[in-house]
């Protein structure tokens, strides 16, 4: 790493400092979801990566996306203080319409729906509304299969930049309509995202601890924005539920992680949440490797057909 990367890395965690501050503020706003006994510490990335090396990929071509990150993970929490005093809690069905429009042609590829409780709230943090509108981003998948590479890691950065820029527009039109709004960050974020995705029906959680659903495979990152309104559809079942036992009888990304940090057997903790991932085992790889993301590549659901594979495992 250069001495300029140095000074960009240590800018970022100077500013990454102030936001967590930030955001530990949202839970003592009257109303929010806080989290309980239960609810997991968040993984701090950022200030955990030192540990393990000198980050590869830092340079000029991420680090102009990780200021973008910042502004937009900063504009989360700030532009909270915009939400109406007494906000709208119900949507028409031709306005839910039009919000789902206005967020695919912001360049959302996955919308879901579903209802948060305080377990899957990071401990400290906090969300506003407990109804989740859970959003997924596409990484290309040209881009993913040359992982690890600086071209990947470029996508993968590109894609929690994008996502987020749409969380936060998404927001603003909520508060335009007269509904409160918290966006979430698809970097970090105040609530795990793929609980959510799950239960909201879109997808399901692979063996390595990545979601995978039918129209990407692994191959996508999640937010989600929480908002006032009380009536969304939220889903109350979810077809996907097979892609466990595909899984368990696949294992192909335990084989490949070349940390070997993916559990053979994942923990399952009383209080629900499940452990995929050893962080011991696969941040030095990740944070030396340009964010490694292997497992995403060598996943059969990034390269064969979802609905072909579901065809050929049922029929087993």
């Amino acid at each position: 790493m250069t001495i300029i990367e140095k000074i960009q890395e240590k800018t970022i965690r100077k500013w990454m400092s102030k936001l967590f501050e930030k955001e530990n503020n949202v839970s003592n706003i009257d109303g929010a979801l806080k989290p309980n006994a239960d609810s997991p510490s968040r993984y701090e990335l950022m200030t955990e990566a030192s540990k393990y090396g000198e980050r590869t990929g830092f340079g000029i071509k991420i680090a102009p996306m990780m200021v973008s990150i910042l502004r937009n993970e900063f504009k989360t929490v700030n532009t909270l203080k915009k939400n109406p005093e007494k906000p709208r809690t119900e949507i028409s069905n031709e306005e839910l319409q039009k919000l789902e429009q206005f967020a695919r042609k912001k360049g959302a590829g996955l919308i879901g729906f579903t209802k948060i409780s305080e377990r899957i709230v990071f401990k400290n943090k906090g969300v506003l509304h407990p109804n989740a509108i859970v959003l997924g981003f596409e990484m290309e998948k040209d881009k993913i299969d040359t992982a690890p590479s600086l071209k990947c890691q470029v996508e993968v950065m590109r894609t929690y930049d994008k996502l987020g820029i749409i969380s936060n527009k998404i927001a603003n039109y909520l508060r335009k309509k007269g509904f409160s709004a918290h966006a979430g960050h698809p970097l970090m974020g105040a609530a795990l995202y793929p609980p959510m995705a799950q239960q909201a029906g879109l997808a399901w959680l692979g063996y390595s601890g990545i979601i995978i659903s039918p129209e990407f495979g692994p191959r996508f990152r999640l937010t989600a924005v929480y908002t006032s309104i009380e009536n969304l559809p939220f889903s109350e079942k979810n077809e996907h539920s097979w892609i466990k036992d595909y899984c368990d009888s696949c294992r192909k990304c335990i084989e490949e992680c070349p940390g070997s940090a993916i559990l053979d057997e994942a923990i399952h903790h009383p209080n629900g949440q499940i452990t995929h991932i050893a962080n011991t085992k696969c941040m030095p790889r990740f944070i030396n490797d340009f964010g490694c993301s292997i497992c995403i590549k060598v996943c059969p659901f990034n390269n064969v057909d979802y609905y072909k594979l579901k065809e050929s495992f049922l029929k087993k």
